[in-house]
């Protein structure tokens, strides 16, 4: 890819992309090995990559906020669970919330915590057989999931422009429109 796309890529997903402009050594990825019409799929793949990260992360703190402000409503402090159930705000203490809240106590039960989904960090991104190879650690069967779709979606799509295309040559193959085909196939 040109280098402002892939610096494009770079900023935006820190997490997934660290210290691109370091030593070989000292680096995870050191640049993109695919043309520019896969920009687009790189892109996605991150973009979601990241967000679901984000997401677990955030459900698993709602998750422990909740059970920790459970745990103390049942021992007898209805203070925080009230803040959970009414977003903070200001509550007055009338006989109708208070019965209300008793009862969301008895039947409430702790919510289940979703497990810490460990940041991905890509270790390469090349053109291998025609298609999208994304090489990374971390992620889940979540994660694995998108890599497999962007992987597949690149099959499907030239490697030049990004427009529809197909899987073409015998020796050296690659995905490639009608446009960017070579004439002799």
């Amino acid at each position: 890819m040109q280098n402002e796309l892939d610096n494009r890529l770079f900023d935006k997903y820190p997490k997934i992309f660290r210290n691109p402009h370091t030593v070989l050594t000292q680096t995870c990825i050191w640049g993109f090995e695919i043309d520019n019409g896969w920009y687009n799929i790189v892109d996605k793949l991150c973009n979601n990559i990241q967000r679901h990260i984000d997401w677990g992360r955030k459900e698993r703190a709602r998750a422990l906020r909740f059970n920790r402000a459970l745990k103390r409503a049942i021992a007898g402090d209805r203070t925080s669970i009230t803040n959970l159930y009414f977003d903070n705000r200001a509550v007055s203490t009338d006989h109708w919330i208070s019965n209300r809240i008793n009862k969301q106590i008895q039947n409430a039960e702790y919510r289940e915590v979703p497990e810490i989904v460990q940041q991905v960090v890509a270790i390469q991104v090349k053109e291998k057989f025609g298609t999208l190879r994304f090489y990374y650690s971390g992620g889940d069967e979540f994660v694995a999931g998108l890599v497999d779709m962007a992987e597949s979606m690149s099959g499907v799509t030239c490697e030049r422009c990004g427009t529809p295309g197909e899987l073409r040559g015998r020796g050296w193959i690659k995905t490639l429109c009608e446009q960017h085909a070579p004439v002799d196939q």
